[in-house]
């Protein structure tokens, strides 16, 4: 089938793209790094730290038995952070902003290891001769890893811990010659909030309508910094970074410390990556890949109308069931 009959006929991209990853196995995945686990009797404040100094978005959960429970995802540390910053005001006799309730669950100091918070989010795992199809689609519906069974014991009987960078990465060459349009594939609007706002707002919203990702825009509505989830690094710290819990300042100063607090010298990752609505959706999906970002704004005039996350391409190539009133990245 021609490039032009798969941008033409309906349904003939996911029909493509599903006998594509069907034909493939799960055990052709590279494996980048061994698996890592986080101890169920660990803390949620260290199993978020555990997960900002590793950089990673999200690790199974697995128990003294070395069977795995679930998973922490980055995802849950805001409305956490919500949390111990409402504490801390309330201790320095601040008035405190009270936590909005949203789709996202609220995981609370009084939670004092990971059992029930892991198990909130399931981690799926396959057989090493499932198809990439089924994995695509477990990773499609917003979950940031999935395990390949196939290891020893001790390792959960995991092979490999698959990401949706990972699975992006090996499948991205086959949109090379088809001409689709990132408007095809992104979601819209994007939610966003004023520079001038305080940081813990953004965290909040995050954490409300259960999100990883807002649009930082300036008086006139240009985009002009993104936080997402991944940016919780700065409120835990890493072996790289000083812990920065100044939730009360305003966005844009909160986040102009992302490097300032640095121990390194090393450079900083550009803060926001963006992209057109014509775009072509390779060219995209290639930035992706050679930069490890997870999302791509989308802008007219400067102004946000979008946003493309790595969710939004696996579910335009297998299943073109986005919803456009959500983002969950």
């Amino acid at each position: 089938m021609s490039s032009s009959d798969l941008t033409k006929t309906p349904g003939a991209l996911q029909e493509h793209f599903r006998t594509l990853l069907t034909a493939k196995r799960a055990s052709e995945l590279p494996i980048e790094r061994e698996p890592l686990f986080i101890p169920v009797n660990t803390s949620p404040l260290d199993g978020f730290k555990f997960l900002s100094n590793k950089h990673i978005r999200a690790c199974p959960v697995m128990d003294a038995e070395n069977k795995i429970l679930g998973t922490l995802d980055l995802r849950d540390s805001c409305g956490f952070i919500c949390q111990l910053h409402q504490d801390a005001e309330k201790q320095k006799g601040s008035k405190a902003n009270l936590i909005s309730k949203g789709t996202m669950k609220v995981i609370t100091t009084a939670d004092l290891d990971l059992r029930e918070v892991s198990k909130s989010r399931p981690f799926v795992t396959f057989p090493e001769d499932s198809s990439l199809l089924e994995v695509a689609l477990s990773l499609a519906s917003g979950s940031h890893i999935v395990g390949i069974l196939g290891g020893p014991a001790e390792q959960g009987g995991l092979s490999r811990v698959v990401t949706q960078g990972i699975l992006l990465k090996f499948v991205a060459p086959t949109l090379e010659n088809l001409k689709i349009t990132v408007k095809a594939a992104m979601t819209s609007p994007a939610v966003t909030m004023r520079c001038t706002e305080p940081a813990f707002k953004g965290f909040e919203l995050m954490a409300t309508k259960g999100i990883s990702s807002i649009a930082i825009i300036d008086e006139t509505g240009c985009l002009i910094h993104n936080i997402s989830a991944s940016d919780v690094r700065l409120y835990f710290g890493t072996e790289e970074t000083k812990p920065d819990t100044g939730l009360s300042s305003e966005m844009e100063d909160y986040l102009a410390r992302r490097q300032a607090n640095s121990k390194t010298k090393t450079k900083a990752r550009a803060p926001i990556t963006v992209c057109k609505e014509t775009d072509d959706l390779f060219n995209v999906v290639t930035k992706l890949v050679k930069t490890g970002y997870h999302r791509v704004w989308v802008v007219k005039e400067k102004k946000p109308v979008g946003v493309l996350s790595l969710t939004d391409v696996f579910k335009k190539l297998v299943t073109d069931e986005k919803k456009d009133d959500c983002c969950i990245l």
